[in-house]
């Protein structure tokens, strides 16, 4: 156990396991597993999944899972990931090989391929107790294998933090390969890449609904810049705002009944709020002055966005009333601030003086201190958050062309997201 609390360092059951599992039922309750807050990653082994049969798909389809669940986990960066060990059938000599290995839970579990079907049973085992401490099975198409994968990584997130993780999300953006601004959605990790729009004109700012179920967006396909809204799977549109002149840069309120945006209407773009339906509730900001590019505060309350009353696009933030205006100071050009889901940071783009590239930077609002993430490598814009606030997604121009990356919001692990030829941009993250 001291081992166990010096490599790990998590409070494992709140009393002493007073739960009963069953390997074939699973749990009779839920039970949470606490990560340490002394900055030490856990030590875990991924075992992999021990086929039915040994057939041909069944260990193919589980290695799959286990290289998806690999990058799922350690994209993550909870844990050490421990990998050179034995399955694990049942054999104390095999808890013992993990064990010397270091590793203090593992990772295991069984698959079943039959008429293209996949059954994925995933446990999670502690070697100290040797016992399965949590267990849940998952049922799906064959062709839907990294989806198995990324809800048992998401599972087993939710076991050492309390909340989900986010590898079931996906990542909506604006692609220009066929000589038109299509969107396009993909998996998180940036795999399973799909169109969305076949418009053949120019379709730009995409932006989930907190539940999911849409995607609105500004269309020039009827000739002026109309809001709609489009399922994820490209079967259901519909108009929300196709007001004359600008209906751009929507975005929906945290429990998805409203929506901010800029209209013209014939003047100057200014900011309003309409239901879901797209009926104007309010005039957020009036004048000469632009008012663009809206984001909400995770309580609903407030907005962030950008205005160049200035004389110059700056961070502005104001209560859903229309009062209590403020300006956040910062160094240059800012452009697409993003509130972060935890609260406490906005993310945006900011060109400083002097400089002749937008970098992506975070506000810190407690302590109004600005991080740069990006340092002059192109251009980096439209940065949206992962649903659990720690990486953003942005596009760069840093490779010769437009391309998405994930950073981690404290700046460090950047890496390209998925491949596909022209230029992408303006990603958003789905909740």
């Amino acid at each position: 156990m001291n081992r166990m609390v010096k490599h790990y360092c998590m409070l494992l059951l709140l009393a002493a396991l007073a739960v009963v599992f069953c390997l074939s039922g699973g749990m009779a309750t839920d039970v949470y597993l606490s990560l340490s807050s002394h900055g030490q990653r856990g030590q875990l082994g991924l075992a992999g999944f021990v086929p039915e049969t040994p057939t041909v798909d069944e260990s193919k389809i589980g290695r799959d899972i286990q290289e998806t669940l690999r990058f799922d986990l350690l994209f993550s960066r909870y844990f050490n990931l421990l990998e050179d060990g034995p399955f694990y059938s049942g054999q104390e000599e095999q808890l013992k090989n993990w064990s010397e290995q270091g590793a203090d839970m593992l990772i295991c579990g069984k698959i079943k391929v039959k008429d293209r079907q996949i059954s994925l049973t995933g446990q999670l085992f502690d070697i100290g107790s040797k016992q399965v401490i949590w267990q849940k099975t998952y049922n799906g198409d064959l062709n839907e294998y990294r989806h198995l994968a990324h809800e048992l990584n998401d599972d087993i997130i939710l076991r050492f933090t309390g909340e989900r993780g986010i590898a079931h999300t996906k990542i909506v953006f604006v692609n220009n390969h066929t000589g038109h601004k299509e969107l396009y959605v993909a998996d998180y990790d940036g795999t399973n890449i799909r169109q969305l729009t076949y418009d053949n004109s120019i379709n730009v700012l995409p932006t989930w609904s907190p539940d999911g179920r849409e995607i609105i967006y500004t269309t020039y396909r009827f000739g002026n810049p109309d809001l709609y809204a489009i399922s994820p799977t490209g079967d259901k549109l519909h108009p929300i705002s196709q007001r004359q002149g600008l209906n751009s840069a929507g975005a929906f309120s945290p429990d998805g009944s409203k929506i901010a945006l800029t209209l013209s209407r014939g003047g100057a773009p200014n900011l309003f709020l309409l239901s879901r339906t797209g009926e104007i509730m309010r005039q957020l900001t009036n004048g000469e002055d632009i008012g663009t590019s809206p984001s909400f505060a995770p309580n609903g309350q407030e907005i962030v966005y950008i205005s160049d009353k200035p004389g110059y696009p700056q961070l502005y933030i104001m209560s859903l009333s229309g009062g209590n205006v403020r300006r956040l100071s910062a160094r240059g050009y800012c452009d697409s601030p993003a509130w972060s889901p935890r609260g406490d940071k906005i993310v945006f783009a900011m060109r400083e003086n002097g400089s002749s590239y937008f970098d992506i930077c975070v506000y810190d609002l407690p302590t109004s201190r600005i991080d740069k993430l990006t340092q002059d490598e192109g251009n980096n814009e439209n940065p949206s958050w992962s649903p659990d606030g720690r990486f953003i997604v942005f596009s760069s121009t840093r490779s010769g062309r437009s391309e998405m990356y994930v950073i981690a919001v404290d700046g460090s692990g950047i890496r390209k997201l998925g491949s596909i030829s022209g230029s992408s941009f303006m990603p958003d993250w789905s909740q």
